[in-house]
């Protein structure tokens, strides 16, 4: 579950605006099951609001993989007590996925101490260790509001009988295993959610967040917890898991996952997940990792700096395949993550770019699956997972001086190093493409900066990226963020760290709700769009200082079937 967060608002680098096409007819989503925000291709709530991911956890009985997301009853007010639940669907190729059920209720059963609002958490697999629960059987830890206290926040523990489709076994006399009040729990005695539960050295760990810092708490049975630290006071702070970034106003931080990863060269490392912000590093809300090791009590120790996961303001309250043993150690594990941000996607999305609609109240989109790999030098390469395209096109050899339904063109503005010249146009497209880009340079290394603007209707996203340096700018306006809470907000612009390259290669993927962006370091860049247009406009722009500069296009269509 999450607070409001803050987003800053900086950018060294703006893209051009070299026009815009389509007139988006206005679409009225009045009921719960509209489909105006609902992604062709991409993973979308079913009804209502829907934001955190919840588990990624594989299924040895049924042979595919169960997925939960935390689900409200409406967008119009996604955070309005007793209306959070959990959702749940399965996928065997996270292409594909089955139709969605309620796996945990918004409101607890009629106990004292239980639930009225189900919150994030983790699912596993019971190996034997949590006591009253079949071995095998799935568990489920989440946390959410206390139904008779005025709301505050706990952890509870329900276990499945029907493989993972609903938990309606409540542990513990349906009273919290975590509880915000006590004395060696939440320092701030608010904040205590988003459990993530792991196996390790015999016992269980959990990992809750609780306002600027980690609680870390130890189990034999799952069902009593203590501090994992018994002598100290086993919390992981912000100089810890944000080392070597700014961490101020950095709170809260929320969605803790913890797995074991071996690189190629056979060494293991713990590498801890988590959702945070860094504004005064110029970081919106998104994803980070950091790499280390669990000290002897189970605390994380880093070795390396913060990286963000995804570089985008729209990849927020992932989670992660992999083993719940951290003793056993995987190479690639899959990712998820909720494409939105707490500073907008919460507060009123119109459905039209005028913004003259009701808010909606159906939202809630996920990103492609990723693999994810750990490289030798302790960073993260991300590759998307995505179908067989349909309808492939072929653009080949295009340079500046044979446009794409186009013609060369130049530009005074500002944040350019020169003519601007335009390589490809194409409008009225489908908004489910992927899209292989091919840059490369006859005489040499790319120069000159790479422009790619994508108009949907009135709305854009736009790329700005200079090889010579690596630096880019992903900038995007939505009319239909008009009129709400907060209004427009801009993106951050980030190092992509691929530089003085001869060849380029990008691949950019986008569906009504999306565009990401995927970089040869294995780098990504996930934003949202709320456009309701079927169609979008693909352009591509470079300056050419050394009248060398060409790019290969493959334009595929994707889709569920």
């Amino acid at each position: 579950m999450k607070l409001t967060n803050t987003i800053l608002s900086t950018g060294a680098l703006v893209a051009l605006g070299l026009g815009m096409a389509l007139t988006t007819n206005t679409v009225h989503a009045d009921s719960v099951t509209s489909t105006a925000h609902e992604s062709i291709y991409h993973l979308t709530t079913k009804d209502g609001w829907s934001n955190d991911l919840q588990s990624i956890v594989w299924n040895s009985k049924g042979k595919y993989y169960d997925l939960y997301f935390l689900h409200s009853k409406t967008a119009d007010d996604p955070n309005e007590a007793g209306n959070q639940d959990w959702l749940h669907t399965t996928t065997k190729d996270f292409i594909h996925f089955t139709p969605q059920n309620s796996a945990i209720k918004a409101d607890g059963p009629e106990a004292p101490y239980t639930w009225k609002s189900a919150w994030t958490g983790t699912v596993l697999v019971n190996d034997g260790s949590i006591k009253g629960v079949p071995k095998g059987a799935q568990v489920a830890y989440f946390s959410g509001l206390e139904k008779h206290d005025g709301g505050s926040q706990n952890v509870w523990v329900a276990w499945s009988s029907d493989n993972g489709r609903t938990f309606s076994h409540v542990l513990n006399n349906s009273a919290p295993v975590i509880d915000h009040s006590w004395n060696f729990t939440s320092q701030n005695k608010v904040d205590e959610r988003d459990p993530a539960v792991v196996y390790w050295h015999g016992k269980m760990l959990m990992y809750t967040a609780e306002g600027s810092e980690f609680g870390v708490y130890q189990s034999h049975d799952g069902i009593h917890w203590s501090k994992a630290d018994p002598n100290g006071a086993s919390k992981v702070g912000m100089g810890t898991y944000l080392r070597g970034i700014n961490s101020q106003d950095s709170t809260p931080v929320e969605c803790p996952a913890l797995r074991t990863m071996k690189m190629p060269n056979g060494k293991t490392k713990q590498v801890l997940f988590f959702g945070a912000k860094a504004p005064h590093a110029g970081q919106t809300t998104g994803t980070y990792y950091i790499v280390g090791h669990l000290d002897n009590n189970g605390l994380f120790a880093p070795e390396t700096d913060a990286k963000r996961l995804d570089q985008g303001s729209d990849y927020y309250g992932a989670n992660f395949s992999g083993s719940s043993d951290l003793s056993n150690a995987s190479r690639t594990i899959k990712s998820m993550g909720w494409i939105g941000n707490w500073n907008y996607t919460a507060n009123g999305v119109h459905n039209d770019e005028v913004a003259n609609s009701e808010f909606t109240k159906r939202l809630g989109s996920y990103s492609v699956a990723r693999n994810i790999e750990l490289n030798n030098d302790l960073t993260i390469k991300s590759t998307p997972i995505v179908g067989h395209g349909k309808d492939i096109k072929h653009y080949n050899n295009v340079s500046k001086d044979h446009p794409i339904n186009g013609a060369n063109a130049s530009s005074n503005k500002p944040f350019t190093n020169g003519l601007i010249h335009n390589l490809l146009d194409v409008p009225n497209l489908s908004i489910n493409k992927a899209y292989n880009l091919h840059f490369y340079n006859t005489k040499g290394n790319y120069k000159g900066r790479i422009y790619i603007d994508i108009w949907q209707g009135g709305d854009y996203v736009r790329f700005n990226y200079d090889p010579s340096n690596g630096w880019y700018n992903v900038k995007s306006r939505s009319g239909e963020l008009d009129k709400g809470r907060n209004g427009q907000i801009a993106s951050s612009y980030y190092n992509s760290g691929v530089m003085n390259q001869k060849t380029i290669n990008l691949k950019v993927l986008t569906d009504k709700n999306s565009v990401e962006f995927f970089f040869p370091n294995g780098q990504s860049y996930t934003v949202a769009r709320f456009n309701t247009n079927q169609k979008q406009d693909f352009k591509i722009f470079t300056e050419d200082p050394t009248n060398g500069n060409k790019v290969d296009v493959t334009q595929a269509n994707l889709s569920k079937n």
